[in-house]
C-alpha cells in the first residue's frame, strides 16, 4: 500500500511541477500582448481634429422698409401721401475668391424689388406701385477696388394710371467703388461713381431723353462702425450724392417738356420751357443700421433693423416739372398736379427690418 501511496504522491508532484509551468507561460504570454499593446496604442497616429464648416459661395438677404415718400436715387419724387413699402430679395453666388492676386473676387447677383403704395388704390393692383427687378456682376480687385455692372428694369403694375410710366424702361448701370477701411481711420468714407445708363423706354426722370442718354452718380458713404468701440454690431452711415450728366437726361427741350413757371400745369398747357442744367439732385443723411446677433442665433441668418432721414435738394428745374407727371404735386394718384404745388426739398424718414445669410 506504501508502494502504491508512494507511487500516487510522486505522480502529483510531477502533476503540480508541469502545471506550474503552463501558469508561468500563460503569463509571459499576456506580459507580451499587454506590452504590444501599449506599444500599438503609442505608434497610432493622433486623430485629426473635424474640419471647419465649408463657408458658402451662395448668399441672399430679404429688407422691408417704410418710408413716408419714395423718391428715386436720380431725384424723381415718385410720391410723397400715406405709407411706402418696399421690398428687395436677392442672390449673389461668389464664383472666384483669391487673397493674394490682383483679382480678389467675382460675383454674379440677381434680385427683384417692389414699392408699395396704400394711397395709389389702383383698381387692377392695388397698392404696387413699381417691380424692378436686375442681375448683375461685380470684380473685386487690387484688395480695394469693386467694379460692378447691373442690368435693371423699371416695371409699372399701374401702367393704366395717368402719374405712372406707361411701359417697361430698361437700362445698364456701371459703377466703381473703393474701399478704404484699410486706412485705419475712424470713419471710412467709401467713394464711388456710378454711369446709369438709360438704354430704351420711357425717361427714368419723365421729361429726359427717351433711350440713349445717361447721368452719372458721385457720392460717398461715411461709415462708422461701432462695434470695436461698443462690441455692439452698430453700423452708422452718412450716404452723400449728386448726380450730374447732359441735359438732354432731365429735359429733352423739343416742345413737349414745357411745364416750368408759375402757370405750369400739364393739363393747362400754360407753362413755359424749363432751364437746361448738366445738375440733377443732391442728397444727404444718416443711418443706423443694428444688427440682432444677440437676440436671433447666428444659425437663422443675421437679422438686423435699422432706420434713418434723408435730405434731398432737387437742383434741376426739369426734374422738379416732373412733380406734376407723378402723383407727387397733386398728392393723388389719378390727378396731375401744378409746378407751384412741386418740391424741391424733400425729406424722407425710414425704417426697416432685413435678413442677410
Amino acid at each position: 500500500m506504501r508502494q502504491f501511496g508512494g507511487i500516487e504522491l510522486v505522480a502529483s508532484a510531477a502533476e503540480f511541477l508541469r502545471l506550474r509551468r503552463v501558469l508561468l507561460a500563460v503569463a509571459a504570454l499576456l506580459s507580451w500582448g499587454a506590452s504590444g499593446s501599449v506599444a500599438s496604442a503609442a505608434d497610432m497616429p493622433l486623430k485629426a481634429p473635424p474640419e471647419p464648416p465649408p463657408v458658402l459661395d451662395i448668399h441672399g438677404f430679404i429688407d422691408v422698409t417704410f418710408l413716408n415718400d419714395y423718391i428715386t436715387p436720380r431725384g424723381l419724387l415718385v410720391h410723397n401721401t400715406g405709407l411706402a413699402t418696399q421690398v428687395a430679395a436677392g442672390l449673389i453666388f461668389d464664383l472666384y475668391k483669391s487673397k493674394t492676386g490682383f483679382i480678389n473676387g467675382v460675383s454674379f447677383n440677381t434680385g427683384v424689388w417692389n414699392d408699395l403704395w396704400s394711397e395709389q388704390h389702383d383698381p387692377h393692383v392695388g397698392s404696387w406701385n413699381e417691380f424692378d427687378w436686375w442681375v448683375g456682376m461685380n470684380v473685386v480687385f487690387a484688395q480695394s477696388w469693386t467694379f460692378g455692372v447691373q442690368y435693371i428694369e423699371f416695371i409699372p403694375p399701374a401702367a393704366d394710371l395717368p402719374t405712372s410710366f406707361q411701359s417697361t424702361e430698361r437700362n445698364i448701370e456701371f459703377s466703381l467703388a473703393y474701399d478704404d477701411t484699410s486706412w485705419g481711420w475712424p470713419i471710412s468714407f467709401h467713394p464711388y461713381v456710378k454711369l446709369f445708363y438709360e438704354v430704351i423706354g420711357p425717361s427714368t426722370v419723365v421729361l429726359g431723353k427717351r433711350g440713349d442718354t445717361f447721368d452719372v452718380e458721385l457720392g460717398v458713404v461715411p461709415t462708422l462702425d461701432m462695434k470695436k468701440y461698443t462690441g455692439v454690431r452698430l453700423v452708422l452711415t452718412a450716404p452723400t450724392w449728386v448726380t450730374v450728366g447732359p441735359t438732354d437726361y432731365w429735359n429733352r427741350a423739343d416742345g413737349t417738356t414745357n411745364f416750368c413757371g408759375p402757370l405750369g400745369s400739364l393739363t393747362a398747357g400754360t407753362g413755359s420751357p424749363c432751364a437746361l442744367s448738366n445738375a440733377g439732385v443732391f442728397s444727404t443723411g444718416l443711418q443706423a443700421k443694428l444688427g440682432l446677433d444677440s437676440i436671433v442665433p447666428k444659425r437663422l441668418g443675421n437679422w438686423y433693423i435699422q432706420g434713418g432721414a434723408r435730405y434731398y435738394h432737387i437742383i434741376n428745374d426739369a426734374l422738379l416739372a416732373a412733380q406734376e407727371l407723378t402723383s407727387a404735386a397733386s398728392g393723388v394718384s389719378t390727378v396731375n398736379g401744378t409746378f407751384p404745388q412741386t418740391h424741391r426739398d424733400v425729406g424722407v424718414v425710414f425704417a426697416g427690418f432685413g435678413i442677410g445669410f
